[in-house]
């Protein structure tokens, strides 16, 4: 008796790109929480910036090529791309990082190449490397997750040095901003300390940077 083989996948997968899109960002949810409570309104506001930008830049060239702008928008891609490369800026990156982020990462790494399915690479990291070789100083602005000794700038002064890039009254922003725990490893490596002295700084968790971890 012969007995049919069937190839992978053995469930039933979806090919729903809305719904999968949907998905994946149920999956980020407690990423961002976390982010939000280590460093404060500056994601939101990044995710807010990044998103509500990349939606308007996508339908602007989708109307230029001639492309449904609303059935495309709804798949989602959009939001998603806003939402990684706003969760992947610093908090206190001014409101300009994540536009021009986006504007290149939607134009240029995704609908330049045909739109969706047709970029090569991922639209948010490609707009995450070209701020970073442009704009490494903006990129930069971490603040100390709060828990370490530090306090998180609230709404107003997150608000401020976001939009007015003015860090709040009797303040620096080399007061307010720290280097990156993987930047602090490599700066003391290089003074000769060992990693067990490294990582008993308070910005170092159990498992890396604290607020990273």
């Amino acid at each position: 008796m012969e007995f049919p083989t069937r190839s992978s996948p053995y469930l039933p997968v979806s090919n729903d790109l809305s719904r999968l899109m949907t998905s994946v960002m149920v999956a980020m949810i407690p990423g961002a929480v976390a982010l939000f409570w280590f460093f404060g309104w500056g994601i939101i506001f990044n995710l807010l910036i990044a998103t509500s930008t990349a939606v308007v830049a996508e339908a602007v060239v989708l109307r230029l090529r001639g492309k449904p702008v609303r059935t495309t928008l709804m798949d989602g891609s959009a939001v998603l791309t806003g939402l990684l490369l706003g969760l992947a800026l610093p908090p206190l990156a001014p409101w300009w990082i994540p536009v021009i982020g986006i504007l290149f990462a939607i134009v240029i790494a995704k609908q330049l190449y045909g739109g969706l399915g047709y970029n090569p690479f991922n639209p948010a990291m490609v707009g995450f490397v070209v701020l970073i070789t442009s704009f490494p100083l903006q990129m930069t602005l971490w603040s100390p997750p709060g828990g370490i000794g530090h306090k998180t700038p609230g709404f107003t002064d997150t608000l401020h040095l976001v939009f007015n890039e003015s860090p709040p009254a009797g303040e620096t922003f080399d007061s307010i901003t720290m280097a990156t725990p993987l930047d602090e490893a490599k700066t003391q490596s290089g003074m000769n300390l060992t990693w067990d002295e490294i990582i008993a700084d308070p910005r170092f968790g159990d498992y890396g940077g604290y607020g990273w971890e």
